[in-house]
């Protein structure tokens, strides 16, 4: 793992973590001072980590697994070939960014550089909620990750101090985020702004928002593992949802990435100007179209009605099906809502009240004064069309009587949160591993052993060679995962659970 290997490079080399502040000008001024050049910009170190987080809610090979996309004329991904990622570019980059950030404006003979950014107390607060967020993609994915040692360093020295960071369990990584997002909340100075932050402008009381519902999210999501009143999961469902600052509420709270153009571009726009070799999936554009859903029929969720076959092998089946098809497929999202400057959605009022609701139908919150779990789901799709425009084709969508709640209420609240996560196929491929919702068929060429769909990424190359005797460790601790598919072992394997999916 590269990051791993650098870890005791001195972070003083200011000049290659500023190599990039030009560019991220186009996000606005970053306050740059040409007589600091050894000390990095904190302002620059914000814009630059927030400035790449769309592309953590726009992963395409997780929606391959959970069906929101298919592949065009080359597919591998979504025929399950070993998914076998690095995820040390993250630690390296974007984390490696922001422990720089805390780190400088920790050190006493950098914080007076840092405060010209504003409070140092507000950046750190910031930083470690992004490093959640991140921390929370890359074991969601993989398991057991590097943690509580993997940015372990001297704020007086301004050194990194473990090369080669134990994995910490799931289990560990996650009460470890959730009570840092409990604490963080109430680190804030009030009414000390910040500069460099492209998200919320520096308005703190938006980062407690997002904190409080981070926490809410990561809460639910381990519901397989403490289901019933008063366990874990229900307790900080509860806490987060009881703090005074409160949790995103509206689609002005969203935590979203607005895209200035030029050099900083939607990710999906930058896909297709290069490339033609994903789209919306057939069996998610027929779900849709099962239930009537306009996000599909107005051509928000795709640019067409023609999906695109999924799991079918390239000789056989799709270098014929794109020959016909290669102008009219559904490429993700419609048009409109891919161009240049387009907004990333990363965590929206969608998401949060659709976990809200079912952490009310689970009778988790009933001592909260919470609104019943139906107001809560209606205003889960309200939030949704509204996040793309559509408010007008509302009424419609509700009369539908697989859509209004009454009966198979969990159920109900799962499939309308998979919906309004999409394009995130990361979060989608999150919610299908907990819910089992929507029902997936597995794809027909499939070309691993099991012919299962991917339960988690396989540990990369990289960590192999850096971090050997950890991550071996690590996948050692895998069990053989229950239901066992035919064929499947324990250890490093994509059947494998990681463990809120066990």
């Amino acid at each position: 793992m590269r990051s791993l290997k650098l870890l005791s490079i001195a972070i003083v080399s200011g000049v290659m973590l500023l190599s990039g502040c030009e560019k991220i000008k186009d996000f606005g001024d970053t306050n740059v001072n040409p007589n600091a050049t050894t000390i990095p910009n904190t302002a620059a170190l914000l814009t630059n980590v927030l400035s790449g987080i769309g592309g953590r809610a726009s992963q395409q090979n997780p929606g391959f697994y959970c069906q929101y996309f298919s592949e065009t004329q080359y597919p591998t991904v979504s025929l399950y070939n070993l998914p076998q990622f690095d995820f040390d570019g993250v630690y390296a980059g974007p984390l490696y960014d922001l422990q720089n950030l805390i780190l400088h404006c920790q050190n006493p003979e950098t914080v007076i550089q840092a405060s010209l950014n504003g409070s140092p107390k507000n950046q750190v607060g910031i930083a470690r909620i992004i490093k959640c967020y991140y921390f929370w993609t890359i074991t969601d994915a993989w398991g057991d990750i590097p943690y509580s040692e993997a940015l372990n360093a001297d704020p007086f020295t301004l050194t990194f101090t473990t090369r080669f960071p134990k994995y910490d369990t799931q289990e560990e990584v996650y009460k470890g985020l959730i009570a840092e997002l409990a604490n963080v909340v109430d680190d804030f100075e009030e009414g000390e702004t910040v500069k460099g932050d492209i998200i919320y402008n520096g308005n703190i009381g938006q980062w407690k928002k997002l904190a409080n519902s981070l926490r809410l999210l990561m809460a639910l999501r381990l519901s397989k593992k403490y289901p019933s009143v008063g366990e874990y999961s229900a307790e900080q469902c509860k806490l987060a949802l009881s703090h005074p600052a409160g949790v995103i509420e509206n689609n002005a709270d969203n935590f979203k990435v607005i895209y200035p153009g030029g050099s900083f571009k939607n990710p999906w726009f930058g896909t297709y100007e290069s490339r033609n070799d994903v789209g919306e999936s057939l069996p998610f554009v027929e779900f849709l179209e099962d239930l009537n859903d306009p996000r599909q029929a107005l051509n928000v969720y795709g640019s067409s009605n023609n999906g695109v076959p999924y799991g079918r092998d390239r000789a056989s089946f799709m270098n014929a099906w794109f020959a016909n098809n290669s102008t009219t497929y559904a490429k993700v999202l419609g048009g409109d809502y891919r161009e240049e400057k387009s907004p990333v959605n990363i965590v929206h009022a969608a998401a949060v009240f659709f976990a809200r609701a079912e952490a009310k139908e689970r009778r988790w919150t009933n001592i909260l004064n919470e609104p019943d779990a139906a107001d809560l789901y209606l205003q889960g799709i309200t939030a949704s069309f509204d996040q793309w425009g559509i408010s007008s084709a509302l009424n419609g969508y509700l009369s539908n009587p697989n859509i209004a709640y009454g009966t198979d209420n969990l159920k109900k609240i799962a499939t309308q949160r998979f919906i309004a996560l999409y394009p995130d196929g990361l979060q989608g491929w999150c919610e299908w591993r907990r819910t089992d919702v929507p029902q997936l068929t597995r794809a027909q060429n499939a070309i691993n052993v099991t012919k299962a769909i991917p339960r988690r990424f396989v540990y990369g190359v990289n960590d192999y060679t850096t971090n050997r005797d950890n991550v071996t460790a690590a996948a050692a601790a895998i069990p053989l995962p229950e239901p066992t598919p035919a064929g499947a072992a324990a250890g490093d394997t994509q059947d494998g659970r990681v463990w809120w999916d066990r």
